[in-house]
């Protein structure tokens, strides 16, 4: 068996003498590197299968508001860890909290385990606090600004009501124990998403432009368009509305029955729609002007009406009992 290639090496100037050194540059045969690269050409073309006949665009990925390329949500990474047969473990969880100011940090770290085998995959950790700016602070039309602030000392966004141009005012959010349970899951969500691109390989279609992404998942043109129409009207979160249906057909309006819950909540709760406007752009992540125009799923009617009886926008309480076990 003959041994493998050696190659003399320079040192570095300044280094050692003695000539060089000695590295082994024999990496596998030409059969190896060909089997391989057959074996990474199949699991792309599967890869894009998978993409066009199971991943949903604005529901498993989706471009973000602001940004030109294409973000895995964790649906989708739910879907692809199914793909793989990776399992999520909680490794650590550290927590900071103080229960006179509301301040609370969480750190996950994650481990994604192959199920079959047991075998570690990767780790990788995700955290978040209620200092960043969509917890610390909160919109308001303008009649809500608490008589303690100053609105010439508070930013602000000009916006189009269904009664006119009005003004939305971002104050301190004044119960950020509120938000303990939002925070723990984004920190527990931030650590899985990025776990799963690091360990699917994924990160490279997911760093695509917006139009490459459609391409790669072969979404219709059509739809393409208005999701492009989205993006471009949106300054902050992320549009999570818009679900696709069989032949690619998207609901023109949302269901009269999530929208007329909605509306009886509206009463109930005593807003007017500005009000209902605010705390629509909160849960929906996206700017809502005209209430009736700009929310046209039934996804979309369903999320705010869950949010308003769940207290969005007045008293929230913390909520730990949807959390899984091991994040407890």
């Amino acid at each position: 068996m003959s041994e493998a290639p050696l190659q003399l090496m320079p040192q570095p100037s300044g280094g050692n003498t003695g000539g060089g050194a000695l590295v082994d540059l024999e990496f596998g045969s030409v059969a190896d590197f060909r089997k391989r690269l057959t074996d990474m050409k199949q699991k792309y073309d599967f890869l894009q299968v998978f993409f066009k006949e199971i991943m949903v665009k604005d529901e498993d990925f989706g471009t973000v508001p602001g940004t030109q390329k294409a973000t895995l949500y964790k649906p989708g990474a739910e879907k692809l860890c199914e793909l793989y047969g990776f399992a999520a473990l909680v490794k650590s969880k550290i927590e900071d909290r103080d229960f006179e100011t509301g301040w609370y940090r969480v750190e996950f770290t994650l481990q994604l385990v192959h199920r079959a085998s047991g075998v570690v995959i990767g780790e990788g950790v995700g955290e978040c606090s209620t200092f960043e700016s969509k917890y610390r602070y909160r919109w308001v039309s303008e009649n809500k600004v608490p008589s303690y602030l100053d609105k010439e000392d508070l930013l602000f966004e000009e916006k189009e009501g269904s009664y006119g141009p009005y003004r939305s005012y971002r104050i301190p959010n004044e119960d950020l124990f509120s938000q303990w349970n939002t925070v723990l899951k984004m920190a527990y969500k931030r650590a899985y998403v990025g776990l799963t691109l690091q360990c699917t390989r994924s990160s490279g279609i997911f760093t695509q432009e917006e139009a490459e992404m459609d391409e790669y998942a072969d979404v219709p043109a059509e739809d393409r368009k208005q999701s492009r129409g989205r993006a471009a009207s949106a300054n902050s979160g992320r549009y999570q509305g818009s679900s696709q249906q069989q032949g690619g057909n998207r609901a023109a309006s949302g269901s009269s029955t999530q929208k007329n819950r909605v509306l009886g909540i509206m009463k109930q709760q005593g807003l007017d729609w500005n009000g209902l406007a605010d705390a629509a752009s909160q849960v929906l992540g996206r700017p809502i002007k005209k209430v009736i125009s700009d929310i046209t799923t039934e996804t979309d009617w369903k999320t705010v009406g869950d949010y308003l009886e769940a207290g969005g926008g007045q008293d929230d309480t913390i909520n730990f009992d949807d959390v899984p076990e091991d994040l407890r």
